[in-house]
């Protein structure tokens, strides 16, 4: 997964290669025991194709590891491939989008106890919301911050009355 960010960050093909190497491996292990690794394998896919700007295919990879992820019970994986998916469209500029990952991620990392995590993904989809122009739906009004703290002071992100 790392190779693949850094390599749309420098365009260095090494990152490239490296990232198709760990995918290899992966495809590998997924096929020996599907219900462990397919998930992850998909979500190297998906960033493979972001990375190849193959953006419709990318969508649909995020989509088959967030699936997998949920029907395999893997939550940390779930989790993983929203808070990916949502770099994934904030970065095409599909903002409503990106924030409806991020508080995926966000609740999945809540309740796997990753609380840390949850707060990184909570900042990260404050930041965005800074920007009120994607507030443009009933719920939330514009100007109303969508992202609320709630009992135990672990951050959630809701819509509305929520």
């Amino acid at each position: 997964l790392v190779s693949f960010w850094i390599f749309r960050q420098t365009s260095d093909c090494k990152w490239f290669e490296r990232g198709n190497r760990s995918k290899a491996a992966m495809r590998h292990w997924a096929e020996s025991s599907q219900w462990n690794f397919l998930q992850k394998y998909h979500l190297l896919e998906a960033e493979e194709n972001f990375s190849n700007r193959q953006y419709e295919a990318a969508r649909q990879s995020y989509h088959n590891a967030i699936q997998l992820s949920k029907n395999h019970k893997f939550l940390n994986d779930e989790a993983l491939s929203c808070e990916l998916a949502g770099y994934f469209f904030f970065e095409i500029g599909k903002k409503t989008e990106a924030l409806e990952y991020f508080t995926r991620a966000n609740s999945n990392y809540h309740e796997w106890g990753a609380t840390a995590k949850a707060t990184s993904v909570y900042e990260c989809a404050e930041a965005i919301f800074k920007d009120s122009s994607i507030c443009n739906r009933s719920s939330p009004q514009v100007g109303e911050h969508p992202i609320k703290r709630y009992g135990s002071g672990h951050p959630t992100i809701q819509y509305g009355d929520g």
